[in-house]
């Protein structure tokens, strides 16, 4: 399936551009702001993966290949998220969170981001909408 191995071509390239990214000797804290942040600048730099992204997941929901493409994408993102915040419990620098349950949210505020970037008009910087609201789940975590 050639949209399945363009997808996974396409999902590992942005995990390596975004680790790239994020420099392991920073914080719990910076470290996670800059994956956001990362993530972001990447899919605004890889435009056309991303608008096919959105549109398997909204064409072919249902479909077994497709469900398994999101979950790829979606287990890489949050597990890659979950071992940052429970670096930062281990420190001290973040409270005793359920790391889980905060990894999805901020994968599922990311893809709302991703959504809104690519299926409606705004009237807001989306770059400063993502900022307020890593900031704002920081801000709620850190001790």
């Amino acid at each position: 399936m050639i949209a399945g191995e363009i997808f996974y071509y396409g999902v590992n390239r942005f995990f390596e551009q975004i680790m790239s990214k994020v420099d392991t000797s920073k914080s719990p804290e910076v470290r996670l702001r800059i994956f956001v942040d990362a993530a972001l600048e990447t899919i605004a730099e890889n435009r056309d993966f991303f608008k096919l992204y959105l549109e398997f997941m909204t064409k072919d929901a249902d479909s077994p290949s497709v469900k398994k493409m999101a979950t790829t994408f979606y287990d890489r993102y949050t597990e890659t998220l979950k071992e940052i915040i429970q670096e930062g419990i281990r420190s001290g620098e973040f409270r005793d969170v359920d790391a889980e349950k905060l990894a999805r949210a901020i994968y599922f505020l990311s893809i709302g981001v991703l959504f809104a970037r690519y299926a409606m008009k705004l009237d807001f910087d989306v770059q400063e909408q993502s900022n307020f609201q890593i900031t704002s789940i920081l801000e709620s975590i850190k001790c």
